[in-house]
């Protein structure tokens, strides 16, 4: 799963100390699964009844569940021997393929609380990033040496400036413009500011991706060469569900369409190269000239166990 470093405007824990909590995630993030994947194991192994299971697993299990802790369905300190037996009962019922499913899932929902809090202070996560299937897609689908900064606010001469999709792996920066049509449509792409879209015999005029590339690239490559930094950035447009007929002229754009998507994700994936210091400090620069929204928080100590996990 990518690193989710920033959210919007949110305050991101990544912006105080990347190094630290991208190798926290990481380390959560396989100790989850070998405690999840062992426990469903187990269970599915062991012959003998739930009902005698749970009598003699309840221990050893109610300690696997508080290294999960976080998890929202085990969080409630009450019933805590009620929710063990609900949990128990499910691992016994979910295939494998289920309990993946599950486990991102949790997952994702962890991103999202670090992506929109720290230890001191939380911005007010809008519950559309639950269910946003690109978020969820970038933050998902995409191993953890790359870092994912999705429609970041950057702070351009004092004003605000929300972006795209910026994700940054080991050897450069994707910057991503994501366009939406209607399934098998097809985009005639130009240089001009407005695409048509032809849907059955109709023609619709929509915004072209590459203004939102321009100014991305407009906003990042100052940030670099006043840095002294030299990292490649690579603009791309992404039209999943549809077909994009290329006429554009000269711009240096990758288009990615409903007949390439498959590959070109299969290629993001199988990046050799791990997490580079030079890509750290490339993120950590950016992440500097974002700008953030938040408020102080009350703790507590589920405050506490949640900046933990």
């Amino acid at each position: 799963m990518a690193h989710l470093v920033k959210l919007e405007d949110y305050i991101s824990r990544y912006q105080f100390d990347l190094n630290r909590y991208s190798s926290q995630f990481t380390r959560m993030k396989k100790e989850r699964w070998f405690y999840v994947k062992s426990e469903w194991e187990q269970l599915q192994y062991d012959s003998t009844s739930a009902e005698e299971i749970l009598e003699e697993e309840k221990g050893r299990f109610f300690g696997i569940l508080q290294k999960v802790k976080n998890w929202s369905r085990y969080t409630k300190k009450k019933k805590q021997y009620e929710d063990i037996d609900e949990s128990v009962s499910h691992l016994t019922q979910v295939t494998f393929e289920q309990l993946k499913e599950e486990f991102l899932h949790d997952l994702y929902l962890s991103q999202l609380r670090w992506a929109s809090s720290s230890l001191l202070e939380e911005s007010r996560l809008h519950p559309k990033y639950k269910k946003d299937d690109w978020l969820q897609f970038f933050a998902q689908k995409l191993p953890d040496n790359y870092f994912l900064m999705y429609r970041p606010v950057f702070s351009v001469k004092q004003a605000p400036i929300e972006l795209e999709i910026i994700l940054i792996s080991p050897t450069e920066i994707y910057c991503i413009s994501t366009l939406e049509g209607e399934e098998h449509s097809v985009f005639e792409g130009s240089s001009d500011r407005f695409w048509i879209e032809y849907v059955n015999e109709t023609r619709m005029k929509r915004l072209s991706p590459l203004v939102s590339l321009s100014r991305m690239t407009g906003v990042i490559k100052p940030i670099l060469e006043e840095a002294g930094h030299s990292f490649p950035i690579r603009n791309i447009v992404i039209c999943k569900n549809s077909i994009i007929d290329n006429k554009v002229q000269g711009a240096k754009v990758e288009f990615v369409d409903r007949r390439t998507f498959t590959l070109w994700h299969e290629k993001l994936k199988k990046h050799p190269s791990p997490i580079k210091s030079q890509q750290m400090k490339i993120t950590s620069l950016l992440l500097s000239h974002c700008h953030t929204n938040a408020y102080k928080r009350e703790l507590n100590q589920e405050h506490i166990d949640g900046d933990l996990n």
